[in-house]
């Protein structure tokens, strides 16, 4: 906590400075890059239950948010705002200084990893796959569904699914991609496209939120180098004691009993718990 008084203690000298503003604004190549101002931290988001949505009476909630809100509480943090992003726009807004932080279940990848400072993860989850009631083209892997030229697949714009059916050798004319999981349970609804590929917690959140016309595909096969994926918050690189201090929090955090009844309404259980948390 010292640490995160501390950052904010000198940004307030620099804006104090008459340098505000370029925290926030990149005005030319040699303009410095954007950093917390240590007020009103902005949250990034997606529509991707059950890892972060809003409901019906406006409720920013989901895994990743629930998680936010208690290490928030934790770091005393009190001003805090949701906005709303494309999965796909997240992290080129998080590095445009448009939020501050992503609490969207995002998965650490080498990729992202390059352009983003993750925190701890707080949870671990397999690949899944949607298909119509009755899995018409026997889709059970993303092999399968890479292996059926007739078949179009539904993704994220900038998901790990995405790019795992373009490893396989999916062509990109059969990929319908789509900004966030409604729009793909939609698009397989509707026969757009064939499957939905996502991963598992997603995959089941939408099957029991229809009557019926799309399911789960079970058993599912994993591809034969698949990892577990791995969700966390991330940061902009220059906001590392933002970073530090949250992972402070995580770590007391992740595991206990306050933690295991804020996620479990969402579907992830002691199974979904990160490996450094046991």
């Amino acid at each position: 906590m010292r640490r995160i008084l501390g950052y904010v203690a000198v940004t307030l000298l620099v804006a104090a400075a008459g340098l505000w503003g370029l925290l926030y604004v990149r005005e030319g190549r040699n303009a410095p890059a954007p950093v917390w101002s240590g007020g009103a931290l902005r949250i990034g988001y997606s529509s991707e239950p059950p890892y972060s949505y809003r409901t019906s009476d406006g409720k920013v909630t989901g895994e990743a948010p629930e998680i936010a809100k208690a290490v928030f509480d934790a770091m005393g943090v009190t001003a805090v705002r949701w906005v709303l992003l494309d999965f796909g726009r997240a992290i080129p807004a998080l590095l445009d200084g448009q939020v501050d932080m992503l609490a969207n279940g995002l998965f650490i990848t080498p990729e992202r990893s390059a352009q983003v400072l993750f925190s701890l993860p707080f949870c671990q989850v397999r690949p899944g796959l949607l298909v119509r009631h009755g899995n018409p083209f026997s889709l059970f892997s993303y092999e399968d569904v890479a292996a059926r030229a007739e078949v179009t697949a539904a993704v994220l714009d900038g998901s790990v699914e995405q790019a795992a059916l373009v490893r396989l050798g999916k062509p990109a004319q059969r990929l319908f991609v789509v900004p966030d999981p409604a729009a793909g349970l939609s698009a397989v609804g509707s026969g757009r496209a064939d499957c939905l590929a996502l991963s598992a917690p997603t995959v089941a959140w939408l099957a029991g939120e229809t009557a019926g016309e799309v399911e789960q595909a079970a058993p599912f096969r994993e591809p034969p180098d698949a990892t577990i994926r791995e969700s966390a918050f991330a940061f902009r690189p220059q906001d590392r004691p933002l970073a530090e201090a949250v992972n402070a929090a995580l770590r007391r955090y992740i595991g206990s009993p306050q933690h295991r009844r804020a996620v479990s309404p969402f579907g992830f259980g002691p199974e979904a718990l990160p490996g450094w948390s046991h």
